[in-house]
């Protein structure tokens, strides 16, 4: 039995959403602001938000996507809890910090499994940071793709346009017990596992405590501490 509590990357066995590039074009043009997005210092890319941390549509996005919405309701929704849905954006030629994505609390206890879709741009650009090294995780074209946000990992756009990249997590977090999740995580194995990535052999890069978001966990001028 495959142990998904060490899944780096996986692509999916559902069918993508579909391209609302050009309106989020329309949303990022619009500029930054406290209703439509949020930035980013940490991994230096703002995001679109498009659902509230409670499941809720942000107001008027169901009138401007409504194709998605649909797709996300009846595909994404049938197997994943609903939560925080933004699109992260990555301007052409621009990199996205090497991050951990959450909090060194949940660092080594949870899966930290994150949905991910890209709507415009690369999949394989994106890379997890050993240390020995860098492994890219391959091209799976538009596809819908589970990560692990807890090991560090970067990104580069070398994209000619702006990146999105469809997000979906915290406060979703599935695990083992979720059993709508792990018929997807078993079917998509089944059918994609030439490109599953396991992190079993792996090793930390030694300055992986640097890369958890100290500001937003209060932990600014102090030393992580971590139970491994």
């Amino acid at each position: 039995m495959t142990d998904f509590s060490k899944l780096i990357f996986l692509p999916l066995d559902m069918s993508p959403p579909p391209d609302i590039s050009k309106t989020l074009d329309e949303i990022h043009n619009q500029g930054i602001d406290e209703k439509n997005m949020v930035t980013d210092s940490y991994r230096v890319s703002p995001s679109i938000i498009l659902m509230t941390k409670q499941g809720e549509w942000l107001p008027g996005i169901e009138d401007k996507i409504p194709e998605f919405v649909k797709w996300a309701e009846t595909k994404l929704f049938s197997w994943a809890d609903r939560s925080q849905m933004v699109v992260i954006t990555t301007p052409s030629g621009s990199s996205m910090a090497p991050h951990i994505d959450c909090s060194p609390q949940k660092f080594t206890d949870t899966w930290q499994h994150k949905f991910r879709c890209v709507i415009r741009g690369n999949t394989d650009t994106l890379r997890y940071i050993k240390k020995d090294g860098y492994v890219f995780v391959p091209d799976c074209e538009n596809k819908p793709y589970i990560i692990k946000g807890s090991w560090p990992h970067d990104m580069h756009n070398d994209f000619p346009l702006t990146k999105y990249t469809l997000c979906l997590g915290a406060p979703w977090e599935p695990d083992i017990n979720n059993i709508r999740y792990m018929d997807m995580l078993n079917r998509s194995y089944k059918k994609n596992k030439e490109q599953y990535i396991s992190y079993e052999d792996w090793e930390l890069p030694s300055n992986f405590r640097d890369l958890f978001n100290k500001e937003r966990y209060g932990i600014v001028g102090k030393e992580v501490t971590l139970n491994i």
